[in-house]
């Protein structure tokens, strides 16, 4: 999905401040087959419509259960701003007592250009700047989904060269590592389609590699296809670029699962709400619990492309009927 962008002026960054939730601690725990969120399940929201705690805690309100997990992103209008300069990424949730959640590309919104040079090492320094910006503001252990959708066709660092998408993901990882060893590193693809010229058309020739991976995730979506029906729920996530089709890829190399990003989405190909895809969601998640890592519904209204919010009744810029699904996700997730 396309990145979200601070209301606010920017400010400062990460690592794990004394009463804050431990992500690699919080992810441990044991969390058992048939509920979600139960007593450990991670599950949240990104900041919506500003990158902050106020924001999310107001979801989390509205839907009667606090939230664990709070998912950002940095600004990515060059290398500066998405690195050093990406401290008002973790100030805006200075005050959140949970896991956080960072969105971050490998190179800035339209840097097609910069992966190879990335991949080669040149931008290893903003990546240890990075790190070291996270650990100085008491979030060094938060998840950064790195290199995030890179099977995507509008993201600056879509996979149009496998070799080099690996080797620019490889040098970040291994620069943020150096100055931050506890950072969490969530490999994340998008659902459901992967473009020939991306990945060679398969995502999983994307993976870094074990050694460069702790979470794998994907950005799952009722569009594209949208599911009508459980059964076509099911088919699709069996399907490649499926829930189904990456939880096991991920269990085969032995990782956690997430779900950085979910929801209906009423202006695509289903052309309404579907409150089911909601329920449907979340018995995937209760059945695949004890392996979940965390989940996060998405936000956004956004003119007529982007219009997955929920629990958000009078706010005139979310022009869909989402009311169906709101109801539903209350009535699951409430305490």
């Amino acid at each position: 999905m396309p990145t979200l962008m601070p209301a606010a002026q920017a400010l400062a960054a990460a690592g794990t401040k004394a009463g804050k939730r431990s992500a690699r601690t919080q992810f441990s725990l044991p969390r058992k087959t048939g509920s979600w969120p139960g007593e450990h399940g991670q599950s949240g929201v990104n900041g919506f419509p500003i990158l902050n705690t106020a924001s999310v805690r107001s979801f989390c309100t509205a839907r009667g259960r606090a939230c664990t997990v709070a998912k950002t992103y940095t600004d990515r209008t060059s290398y500066e701003s998405m690195t050093r300069g990406s401290g008002w990424t973790f100030e805006f949730f200075d005050d959140f007592d949970g896991v956080l959640v960072v969105s971050q590309g490998l190179v800035p919104n339209k840097g097609e250009d910069q992966v190879d040079d990335c991949a080669r090492g040149d931008y290893d320094q903003h990546w240890r700047d990075f790190g070291s910006l996270m650990v100085r503001h008491g979030r060094g252990d938060s998840v950064i989904r790195l290199g995030w959708e890179m099977n995507e066709e509008t993201m600056g660092w879509r996979a149009l060269n496998t070799a080099d998408y690996i080797a620019c993901y490889r040098r970040a990882a291994d620069a943020i590592r150096s100055t931050n060893p506890k950072v969490v590193l969530d490999w994340t693809i998008n659902a459901h389609n992967t473009p020939d010229e991306l990945c060679g058309g398969l995502t999983t020739s994307c993976y870094p590699g074990d050694e460069y991976v702790d979470i794998i995730g994907i950005d799952n979506y009722d569009h594209w296809p949208w599911s009508p029906t459980k059964a076509d729920f099911d088919a699709t996530a069996d399907r490649q670029d499926g829930l189904n089709w990456l939880f096991a890829f991920a269990r085969e190399h032995g990782k956690l699962f997430s779900v950085g990003e979910w929801g209906v989405m009423p202006f695509s190909d289903a052309g309404k709400d579907n409150p089911e895809f909601i329920r449907w969601m979340h018995g995937w998640f209760a059945e695949h619990a004890p392996y979940l890592a965390y989940e996060a519904y998405f936000q956004r209204c956004d003119g007529k492309t982007n219009q997955s919010s929920i629990l958000r009744p009078d706010d005139p810029k979310c022009l869909a009927d989402t009311s169906g699904s709101s109801t539903v996700y209350r009535s699951l997730y409430q305490s």
